[in-house]
């Protein structure tokens, strides 16, 4: 069997984790990314330079790799590509390919903070209140029913860029007016949690959790994350599985307030912060396998990792030719 991973960057503890897993089956991982210089290439079995995702032949390229390495499943570490993918799913199942994504119209909703509040809060999910207009969130600061400081940020952002904490009504109407399509939130991070899950792409069903208290984060990714336990998050996001149709391998993020737990992203992929879940024993590169050979994930029964055990990320460097 073999794997395309798509737009690699600098991923390269993912190609790594899926040769492993791979190497039983004499499986081959096949990396692509636009940029020649994205450091995940050179840790493949095999590398291709693509086109840009907004290329109108990145399709057509996508297919011709998958037909030249015969491709059985394909996995993107991007969100912008996760829509794309989707929404040619049927090409690729046309030629026996399976993408290992959920749903086009979660990924779309999990693209936009304000839709993925509505969403999350229709189903009675706990999430971090999110609003897009100016004038409602000035009615409740007035109403002493929202309270500085306030977060600014654009709908459809990653990584925090464009993120800004305010801390007055002028500094709000100076930032919210800057950009169109930004969302403001009250700031709930007293501690903020990464969860890392997966959901079979047969039955639907939770297999494996890993929540970790996140210590420092570097250009919006996790850096350094310190494992946990917590009952309570842990039925918060059983809750929301069982709520939704998400699939595949789930980041989530999860803010505590005031002693009560808030989903306030959901990101439908491998999360920057998931090699701490995989060196903990949640291998969800195994679980990708089997579903990719028809094979349905046996649900955990309890969460056997340890607590209190910490993920420090690094520097390293790799020379080419």
């Amino acid at each position: 069997m073999n794997i395309l991973i798509t737009s690699v960057g600098r991923r390269v503890k993912i190609i790594e984790y899926f040769k492993y897993a791979l190497r039983k089956q004499n499986g081959k991982v096949i990396a692509v990314d636009c940029d020649v210089n994205a450091p995940a290439l050179y840790f493949a079995d095999k590398y291709e330079i693509a086109p840009r995702i907004d290329d109108s032949n990145y399709i057509d390229f996508i297919l011709d790799i998958c037909k030249r390495y015969n491709i059985k499943g394909i996995v993107s570490l991007i969100d912008p590509e996760l829509s794309l993918l989707a929404k040619h799913e049927k090409i690729f199942k046309r030629n026996n390919i399976k993408l290992v994504l959920s749903p086009i119209e979660l990924i779309d909703i999990s693209y936009d903070k304000h839709k993925t509040y509505k969403y999350l809060s229709k189903r009675g999910i706990p999430t971090v209140p999110t609003y897009n207009q100016l004038d409602e969130v000035l009615e409740l600061i007035n109403n002493d029913k929202l309270k500085f400081p306030l977060i600014v940020k654009p709908s459809k952002g990653s990584a925090s860029i464009g993120l800004y904490q305010v801390k007055n009504k002028k500094e709000l109407i100076d930032v919210f007016s800057k950009k169109n399509n930004q969302i403001i939130q009250p700031y709930y991070k007293e501690k903020e949690y990464g969860i890392d899950i997966y959901i079979d792409l047969i039955t639907g069903e939770l297999i494996d959790m890993f929540i970790k208290e996140k210590i420092n984060m570097r250009a919006g990714e996790t850096d350094k994350s310190q494992s946990i336990h917590n009952k309570e998050i842990e039925n918060l996001i059983k809750n929301f599985v069982n709520k939704s149709s998400f699939k595949g391998p789930i980041d989530i993020d999860c803010f505590e307030y005031k002693g009560k737990y808030y989903i306030s992203e959901i990101n439908p992929r491998f999360g920057g912060g998931y090699p701490h879940a995989y060196e903990m024993g949640c291998d969800f590169m195994r679980y990708i396998i089997n579903n990719l050979n028809n094979i349905k994930n046996k649900p955990f029964e309890r969460l056997n990792y340890q607590s209190g055990i910490k993920m420090l990320k690094y520097d390293s460097i790799k020379i080419i030719s």
